[in-house]
């Protein structure tokens, strides 16, 4: 987790108020989690965060401050069709400017967010919600018609009675909804792939598959 998120935030903010897009690193790896997991993207991570979540392994500081341009020529040189914008927390900003230009040139956008904050005019590909009531979250009610797909970090039997409570996700021709076991957390394993043995029809079982491949 990074030493201060408040502080992270507060000095990606002083970056977006020059009219720069505040960077904490742009990588080319494999998507590991959720609905995508193995598809090979291209990873910019926008510093800054909305929430201090106990579990968090992120550090979203700032690392670089750049324009749409230059986000757009790093990623093209990658030569892969998928970006994913995540965080900290992406939708803190407005990038749909960075969104219609990865669009011009032929980018697909996932985007990974815990759906505080509604986006409708980025137009976005894939949407990954991972709602975090539990750190202080509120999930936006636009997220249960335009959500791709809903990922619950588990702990507890309790979390996955919040997963199912999701009035929308996990039915046909809706958002898929999986559930993610706690990295910090072993019992956590165990209690997902009941869950998802119990209810085969609504819940999928997502992995940090990156982190069991050491891969970054």
């Amino acid at each position: 987790m990074t030493p201060d998120p408040r502080q992270a935030t507060r000095e990606a903010v002083a970056v977006v108020r020059q009219g720069r897009i505040p960077i904490a690193e742009i990588f080319y790896s494999l998507q590991g989690e959720g609905g995508r997991s193995g598809a090979a993207t291209v990873f910019v991570r926008v510093a800054g965060c909305n929430l201090s979540c106990s579990f968090c392994d992120t550090d979203f500081r700032v690392r670089r401050e750049m324009s749409i341009e230059e986000i757009v020529q790093e990623v093209q040189g990658y030569s892969c069709g998928w970006v994913c914008l995540t965080g900290g927390e992406p939708t803190l900003y407005e990038l749909a400017p960075l969104c219609q230009h990865l669009h011009e040139v032929g980018i697909k956008i996932q985007v990974e967010t815990n759906g505080m904050v509604p986006r409708p005019v980025w137009d976005l590909d894939h949407i990954t919600v991972s709602p975090k009531e539990t750190e202080g979250g509120t999930l936006h009610p636009w997220y249960y018609e335009n959500a791709t797909e809903f990922k619950y970090v588990i702990d507890t039997p309790d979390d996955v009675e919040r997963a199912l409570a999701n009035p929308t996700a996990g039915h046909p021709n809706q958002a898929a909804l999986y559930i993610q076991p706690n990295a910090l957390n072993p019992e956590a394993v165990l209690i997902c792939i009941e869950a998802v043995k119990r209810y085969p029809n609504r819940l999928r079982l997502s992995l940090q598959t990156h982190k069991y491949l050491n891969i970054p």
